[in-house]
């Protein structure tokens, strides 16, 4: 239950802090009939975070009870009036207290209690466990309100089309996370790896693909199989997350420009891959593909250091098929970073894919990827069916 504690803490924060940075015309703006204003919702989360917080407990304490209200009830939650009479400074300052409370209170449910179920006063939930009140109408329902936020905000600048959200990495031991900017990749960074793929080793310089900072996804994600290729691969990876502003930096000064570091796949559609390499085309539709840059949660390296060797593994359905150790990589982290600001201005939130070790293979809908590297983390990814029309 910690997890939902500081992810409903994160969300709630970085709602906020994306709030009080917009312009005050915009807070109370109502972007057409029917839509909230940012006040309007913001009020409507002020009364949801304490209500769905008790009636998780009323659940796990009082399963003969019906929790939750009947959406016909003229006093449900959102029917938040008025809201133009308050002050944001006020509104903002409850939902932070409301969802440390919140947060202590979920911290003090174990498992079993989110396990049991109660019967909603809403018929279209029927009956369900304490964690659905959890996962979908405590910290889900902020995630939707946000999203409508930064939708509101699209439409007030007058923008043709609405700003894509935010890719954010989750940072272990805090609620804030970090925006990625961009997605660098190392090519065949493992002697094994190269071997394995048919080509030689380059020891001289690392050379680099790119990833679009929209097809992040978290770890624990379960993802369709892609459109156009038979032959999509898992690569697992070490990854640096920058954190300063660096250009043509030293080696040996490279490091102060990491933040963390964290678990990375990339997945591949291979087959698209070797077609483009046999044609001297540029790699991008085997690459830079929807939904291929998975990432774990960041840990930072002032509290494991910079890691220079650990076990690096990946298991497809409990089977180990990818098994080295990243003191084996060919460029090593500092090296990267060197060579890579000397054609870049790098910037706190680029995230560089290091390379991945021997053992690449393909994955079909069903399987069950779990990866991990020694002192950094671990990493999960589940592949489903391929979308249809």
């Amino acid at each position: 239950m910690r997890e939902a504690a500081v992810r409903l803490q994160r969300i709630a924060e970085e709602m906020l802090s994306e709030v009080e940075r917009l312009p005050p015309a915009l807070i109370n703006w109502i972007p057409r009939q029917g839509v909230w204003s940012v006040m309007d919702i913001l009020c409507h989360i002020r009364e949801f975070i304490p209500f769905w917080t008790g009636e998780t407990v009323r659940i796990a304490r009082r399963p003969e009870e019906a929790w939750g209200r009947d959406h016909t009830d003229t006093g449900r939650l959102a029917a938040v009036t008025n809201t133009a009479a308050y002050e944001l400074d006020d509104v903002a300052a409850d939902i932070r207290r409301f969802a440390r409370e919140s947060a202590e209170t979920l911290n003090g449910l174990s498992d079993a209690d989110l396990s049991i179920e109660a019967t909603s006063k809403n018929p279209r939930w029927g009956r369900k466990p304490a964690s659905f009140v959890v996962d979908h109408l405590l910290v889900g329902h902020v995630e939707k309100h946000l999203g409508q936020i930064r939708r509101n905000a699209a439409q007030f600048s007058q923008l043709v089309f609405p700003a894509a959200p935010l890719s954010l990495l989750p940072v272990r031991g805090r609620s804030e996370r970090i925006a990625i900017r961009r997605i660098f990749c190392v090519g065949r960074n493992y002697e094994a790896h190269a071997r394995e793929m048919g080509v030689a080793v380059d020891r001289e310089a690392p050379f680099y693909f790119t990833k679009a900072a929209e097809h992040y996804v978290a770890s624990g994600s379960t993802v369709p199989y892609p459109p156009g290729t038979s032959n999509y691969h898992y690569e697992m990876e070490l990854v640096a997350v920058i954190g300063a502003p660096v250009f043509r930096v030293p080696a040996d000064r490279a490091l102060d420009a990491v933040f963390g570091y964290t678990c990375g796949l990339d997945m591949t559609r291979r087959d698209l891959q070797f077609a483009a390499r046999e044609q001297k085309r540029p790699w991008d539709l085997g690459k830079d593909v929807e939904q291929s840059a998975v990432l774990g949660e960041v840990v930072r390296a002032a509290d494991i250091d910079h890691p220079r060797e650990g076990r690096i593994e990946l298991r497809v359905n409990g089977e180990v098929r990818q098994q080295s150790d990243i003191s084996l990589l060919i460029h090593s982290v500092p090296e990267i970073v060197a060579h890579l600001s000397t054609f870049y201005h790098l910037q706190p939130g680029d995230v560089i894919y290091t390379g991945t070790p021997e053992g690449v293979g393909p994955v079909k809908p069903g399987d069950r990827l779990a990866g991990s590297i020694a002192a950094v983390g671990t990493i999960e990814l589940t592949i489903a069916a391929p979308e249809t029309v």
